[in-house]
């Protein structure tokens, strides 16, 4: 077990360092070095965008928009902080402003329904039924603040620490955690009191 955690966090140092290196890179002139960036990071940032906006036509924009930012931004790195933390916070901010748009479509990831067979669902339960279920759970996800939303996502969605989205965010590890009970709290409490919370939902959010 040590062993395995070892290598993991030699991999991440291995990985912070060539993401350095490709930074300095680019403020050294080199184009290239940004297409590189986003051959390494942009499946997560499109992940970290459609778990805050949900499933939407406008994901393509959205990870493009946070590569215009990242651009413009990147001769400012200095390292100080890890450059993945730097970029998933240019991620969240970016998808928050889509959501103050009006943009947010629901939470498909949240229960997984997408990939979901009749045979995992409630027994008995038809299609229209699971589709309804999905759509008043997406109800009481878009509903949830700004800030309980995005700690949720990049939690229960993203796989993030605490520590990991305390940093993206520039907030402090309990506003994590505290935010996180609320956010769990107001999802359970009003999806018990629609009779909505399918075992597939369960697996999800513990």
């Amino acid at each position: 077990m040590i062993s395995a955690v070892q290598d993991l966090n030699d991999d991440k140092t291995q990985a912070d360092a060539v993401d350095v290196a490709l930074v300095q890179a680019y403020q050294r002139g080199n184009g290239n070095a940004l297409t590189e960036l986003y051959r390494r990071h942009g499946r997560r940032v499109e992940s970290i965008a459609r778990n805050i906006v949900g499933p939407s036509s406008e994901l393509e924009d959205i990870v493009q928009d946070v590569f215009i930012e990242l651009q413009r931004a990147l001769y400012r790195f200095r390292g100080d902080a890890r450059f993945t933390t730097w970029l998933h916070r240019i991620a969240v901010n970016v998808a928050l402003q889509y959501l103050r748009r009006g943009r947010r479509k629901g939470f498909l990831r949240w229960v997984g329904i997408e990939k979901a067979e009749t045979s995992q669902l409630h027994a008995g339960e038809s299609r229209l039924e699971a589709r309804d279920t999905c759509r008043q759970l997406y109800d009481i996800l878009g509903k949830l603040p700004e800030k309980k939303l995005t700690v949720f996502a990049l939690y229960e969605l993203e796989g993030m620490s605490l520590d990991e989205i305390a940093a993206a965010l520039g907030i402090g590890v309990n506003t994590v955690k505290s935010r996180l009970f609320h956010a769990r709290k107001d999802v359970f409490e009003t999806a018990r009191l629609r009779g909505v919370l399918p075992p597939h939902a369960l697996q999800v959010v513990r």
